[in-house]
């Protein structure tokens, strides 16, 4: 059999990414909730893939990729789900509204969405437009090492090592005391704080000076600008201001990005745009029943979601493709705002004859947030896998078979763990004692009753859209605005490092790629294990 006709999708690839699928989507869902963090797992499963087919004696590279592709999936259903669905609960709302059947459709129709709009936009984002996909880079470098023995040792190095700081930076060894290493490491005077995160490093490595410099700019603006000036004009909703701000920057960006699409190299571009654009319509279609069907929607809000979905898979591709970031809260803020105000505006009105009325509920818009998050999640996720999958010759049809598979298994799992969890913790939300903090679920929550700031969330739109279009390197800047100015500056720190690094020699730089590679999957493994050791005493209970 030639390579390129070789099997990829084989039963211990399956059946392994299955295994893993389920464990990261429960880790993530846990991590997610209880800490507030989603890491990208891509380094963490792409390991663990290596490990386990090379215990069944198996080391063909592409079966590696396919197989992680399967796993990987887990984490960002979980993130989308646990980023929206729970600020109902946050809001007051009874887990008993909730139907379960309808959250486990909910959770699909997001998964599936999110796989074939990666796979729509899949050519242009990679082949065209050349993203970085930094994750999927390293996800590649790491199997590549797997050939090399000296590789292999950098990489388990720079595992072990992030393993150790993140074991004692999450668990303490003695009952009612903090780990031995804090999270946050701060100067004096406060201006300056570093998360503890090997991973957050590797990131900012991979990412590279320029990038993360932007980033950290961003954060500095607000940071060392903007704060002071808010103290001085006394202007205590600063925080939400600025997130408003930052919202609608984001936003900007993701509408010039559609610009770009639409209107440069058509020529040269011409059949392949025609073939995106078949691609979507049928999508389209289909997915408008579906939503029309399931959630009583009048047409025209379906279109909007489908609308919505599209615009923010694109806008998660992007940043994915550029940073290594995926905002997910973001996309989730984004579709509960315009769907909320069109109803608002347009319910009871007739329009040409017909009246238009929805009875759109709170729960309805957290349910259609998280088809939208779920979906924007997995976009980052797999267009992560397809860049590893374009470097190493993979078939693009066989990926999205693994995600598919992956995404579907991870649905049952979290609509399972959505129950249980929240049948047993009853006090969540980021406040003083509690049991899950849900922070980005609370942020959702926030927003409810409407943008606040509008003017400020305009100004940013206008703002990101024109300089994203005078070709500015601003959606670093933009994350940089919205991310705590803790963790940009640690990612900043793994630039710094790229930088010099790169500056000696060529050797070093890719050595040090290696090492990151292995700090980013350390940490990752520690996570799942404390989840699922959490687990455990959750269900001993």
């Amino acid at each position: 059999m030639t390579e390129e006709k070789k099997l990829n999708i084989t039963f211990p690839a399956v059946f392994i990414g299955i295994v893993g699928a389920i464990l990261v989507s429960a880790s993530s869902f846990y991590i997610v909730l209880k800490f507030g963090a989603l890491p990208w797992p891509t380094i963490m499963v792409t390991l663990l893939s290596m490990i386990t087919l090379k215990f069944f004696k198996r080391t063909d590279n592409k079966e590696i990729t396919i197989t992680h592709t399967i796993m990987s999936a887990g984490s960002m259903v979980a993130g989308g789900v646990a980023f929206t669905v729970p600020a109902y609960i946050i809001l007051g709302g009874k887990l008993s509204d909730i139907n379960q059947y309808l959250l486990c459709i909910t959770i699909l129709v997001g998964s599936i969405a999110g796989s074939f709009l990666s796979y729509i936009f899949r050519s242009k984002l990679i082949e065209e437009e050349k993203l970085e996909f930094p994750i999927g880079e390293a996800a590649y470098n790491l199997v590549k090492s797997g050939e090399n023995m000296e590789n292999i040792r950098y990489v388990a190095f720079g595992t072990l090592f992030s393993s150790i700081i993140a074991l004692f930076r999450d668990f303490s060894f003695s009952k009612g005391k903090p780990p031995f290493i804090p999270a946050l490491l701060s100067l004096k005077n406060g201006l300056l704080s570093l998360y503890v995160s090997p991973l957050l490093v590797g990131i900012g490595y991979v990412l590279g000076f320029v990038n993360t410099f932007v980033w950290f700019l961003g954060g500095a603006v607000i940071v060392f600008i903007g704060e002071p000036l808010a103290k001085i004009f006394k202007l205590n909703d600063f925080a939400i201001m600025k997130n408003s701000f930052g919202m609608g920057f984001m936003i900007g960006i993701g509408i010039a990005v559609i610009l770009k699409i639409i209107f440069s190299n058509k020529s040269k571009n011409e059949k392949n745009n025609q073939n995106i654009f078949k691609k979507l319509s049928f999508l389209s279609i289909f997915s408008i029943i579906i939503i029309i069907l399931i959630y009583k929607l009048p047409i025209f809000l379906a279109l909007v979601l489908i609308l919505i979905s599209i615009l923010c898979t694109i806008i998660a591709g992007y940043s994915t493709g550029k940073t290594g970031v995926n905002p997910m809260e973001i996309y989730a803020i984004i579709t509960i705002l315009l769907i909320s105000f069109l109803n608002k505006i347009l319910n009871g009105l007739n329009i040409f004859g017909i009246k238009f009325s929805a009875d759109l509920t709170t729960l309805t818009l957290f349910l259609l947030a998280c088809i939208i998050a779920v979906a924007c999640g997995l976009s980052g996720d797999i267009l992560n896998d397809f860049k590893s999958g374009y470097r190493m010759n993979v078939n693009p049809k066989d990926q999205l078979v693994g995600e598919l598979i992956g995404s579907i298994v991870s649905s049952f799992v979290i609509t399972f763990l959505f129950f249980v969890f929240f049948r047993i913790y009853k006090n969540i939300g980021p406040v003083e004692n509690t049991d899950l903090i849900a922070l980005q679920a609370s942020i959702v929550a926030t927003v409810i009753n409407g943008i606040p700031f509008l003017g400020i969330f305009f100004a940013g739109l206008i703002f990101g859209m024109v300089l994203s279009l005078l070709n500015l390197p601003v959606l670093t800047f933009g994350i940089g605005i919205y991310v705590p100015f803790y963790l940009t500056s640690t990612v900043f720190l793994g630039g710094l490092i790229s930088y010099f690094a790169n500056r000696h020699s060529k050797k070093l730089h890719s050595n040090l790629l290696l090492l990151s590679n292995g700090l980013m999957s350390g940490e990752a493994i520690v996570g799942v294990i404390l989840s699922v050791a959490a687990y455990i005493g959750l269900f001993m209970k």
